[in-house]
């Protein structure tokens, strides 16, 4: 794997201040290092977005920050956008210790569409938590529906795909606990059926309701303009 490397500065503007940083497309962020201590840093906000696509949630970050010839090993820890402009305006690194496992939260992404008759998918779980040494993180957990045939199926944490020597999942504790679903198929119920048709019918009732408004209301404008003539 590629090591991933990222450029930033001190930051000695905080509070209401940083705006004038958003302004230049400058982020504000934190390094949160270990004994619950952080720098306060700020970054391009550009660069920041195209580093995001690469690493994710569980890659693997060196923060090169200001002069300092050695690298702080990362993870991008929180991500905070603002709900209107969708702008990205703070983020948060925390420092790892590459010897020691931590425990994250792996994305599951679904791949491909259900093809299965009179079925749905219930996805169980969004999202996983695995423990393993920062290097080993999966960067998510792919579930592909075209492995699902048949009404009852499911994929469950033991169909995962990631290398089982180096992470472990937090909640599997036994072998049972691998049995877990990350998706299941099952029958669509006969009420959801029946509210989709109904939905169907009350959007072709509307469009022969509103037909005959139409017409009512172009009889009416014709009378209103042969009212209008013979004044005239």
């Amino acid at each position: 794997m590629t090591k991933i490397t990222f450029p930033a500065t001190t930051r000695e503007l905080k509070g209401k201040k940083v705006r004038r940083l958003r302004a230049q497309n400058i982020v504000p962020g934190n390094v949160y290092v270990s004994g619950g201590e952080s720098i306060a840093i700020q970054f391009s906000g550009k660069k920041f977005i195209k580093l995001y696509e690469e690493a994710g949630d569980t890659g693997l970050v060196y923060l090169e920050i200001g002069d300092s010839k050695k690298s702080k090993p990362t993870l991008i820890d929180e991500v905070q956008v603002d709900p209107v402009s969708g702008d990205v305006i703070h983020i948060s690194f925390k420092e790892v210790d590459l010897k020691e496992k931590i425990e994250v939260e792996v994305p599951v992404e679904i791949i491909g569409e259900l093809d299965i008759k009179e079925a749905v998918m219930v996805q169980v779980r969004n999202s996983i938590v695995v423990e393993a040494l920062p290097s080993d993180l999966p960067e998510k957990f792919e579930v592909k529906l075209s492995e699902l045939t048949e009404i009852g199926q499911s994929i469950t944490l033991a169909d995962l795909d990631f290398n089982k020597s180096k992470v472990s999942l937090v909640e599997v504790e036994n072998e049972e606990d691998w049995e877990k679903p990350v998706i299941l198929v099952q029958e669509q119920r006969q009420e959801e059926v029946i509210e989709a048709v109904e939905e169907v019918d009350i959007d072709e009732e509307e469009g022969v309701e509103k037909t005959d408004q139409a017409t009512e209301e172009k009889s009416d404008a014709e009378k209103t303009e042969d009212d209008s003539a013979k004044k005239e």
